[in-house]
């Protein structure tokens, strides 16, 4: 064999070798890739998921075409090397901090990765279903505890991507990715001021945690399939109401209820100024448990799963006007 068959017989070889490293990586792709969950999305729906993006601070949705596809923890921000994140977790969670002389934020760490198990059942209760990594394709659900301002915002603007939103104000965000394979939260992000106060202070970590966990479930649970754009006081309302977060009082003032009557109707977002989707949705959710117990508001949320905000009411046989008649005269009878 002479040396220009040589040259050549190897070249082909090595072609062969290239494409058949190709052909064994899209086959190992396509075994492990999830299975097709959602083969179609309405349009509606599509939009939802991009106003969402838009307009709330601490939901980080973003709909994918294809995807999404990166279901391993391994693939996490967390695990990549140049990080230096370090991690606590268990089969269902894992918790990512950065190491510090005085083991404080694994100490932390330790402290969300217990309260975050606690709040399973809980959330199971309200919501019917939690998702456990063994019903998201293995994955477990990230939660990230940045030390600084600085790194949070890195650390959001990572996990992020394309999502460039406003995300200062937040003491939380659930960075969520939707497509045809699922919904997929790539982590919940706490910021460090939640632990620069008591841990069941309404903005401590305990209630932040609690309020985001919510959004993963809530979000979890949804079948894309259907028309399922709701109204952001829905699912910021039941986070609130999940963690208890505002003084009942203060929603009892006659200020707020006037505010309530005249711009909370329920046929329609709740004003975006002063944050009136978190503090006026929990108080609707708390008129409903005294209206009809805890039942009233599963059977809200649980009916949301496959029904827009509108058709929530209609399928409960319900008049949003009436309704909000009846939760202003029951904030006005104990006003303060």
């Amino acid at each position: 064999m002479n040396n220009k068959t040589k040259i050549a017989f190897l070249k082909w070889a090595g072609i062969f070798v290239v494409t058949g490293l190709i052909v064994a990586k899209v086959y190992d792709i396509g075994i492990h890739r999830p299975p097709l969950k959602y083969a179609f999305i309405p349009v509606e729906t599509i939009e939802y998921i991009r106003i969402l993006a838009k307009n709330t601070k601490d939901q980080g949705i973003l709909y994918t075409d294809k995807g999404p596809f990166d279901w391993s923890n391994t693939k996490d921000l967390g695990q990549k090397r140049a990080e230096k994140w370090r991690r606590e977790g268990d089969e269902n969670f894992v918790v990512y901090y950065h190491r510090d002389k005085q083991a404080v934020w694994q100490k932390r760490a330790q402290d969300i990765l217990s309260h975050a198990r606690e709040n399973i059942d809980y959330l199971k209760d309200l919501f019917g279903v939690y998702f456990y990594a063994a019903d998201m394709n293995g994955r477990r659900l990230a939660i990230y505890l940045p030390e600084s301002e600085g790194i949070y915002t890195a650390t959001v603007s990572s996990l992020m991507g394309e999502m460039r939103g406003d995300n200062s104000g937040a003491l939380g965000i659930t960075i969520t990715n939707i497509g045809p394979l699922g919904c997929m939260t790539k982590g919940i992000v706490l910021h460090p001021k939640c632990f620069e106060t008591d841990p069941y202070d309404i903005n401590g970590y305990i209630k932040i945690l609690q309020h985001e966990m919510c959004h993963y479930v809530f979000f979890s649970a949804l079948d894309y399939t259907k028309n399922v754009s709701h109204y952001l006081w829905v699912s910021e309302g039941v986070a609130e109401y999940f963690c208890d977060r505002h003084d009942h009082r203060q929603v009892h003032g006659q200020d707020s209820i006037e505010f309530i009557e005249n711009n909370c109707l329920l046929s329609q977002e709740f004003p975006y100024e002063g944050n009136a989707s978190y503090w006026a949705g929990e108080s609707f959710f708390r008129f409903l448990e005294k209206k009809g117990k805890k039942t009233e508001v599963k059977k809200f949320i649980q009916d949301a799963y496959t029904h827009t905000t509108d058709s929530v009411f209609i399928v409960q046989k319900q008049s949003p006007k009436e309704l909000h008649q009846q939760w202003v005269q029951s904030l006005s009878n104990i006003a303060y």
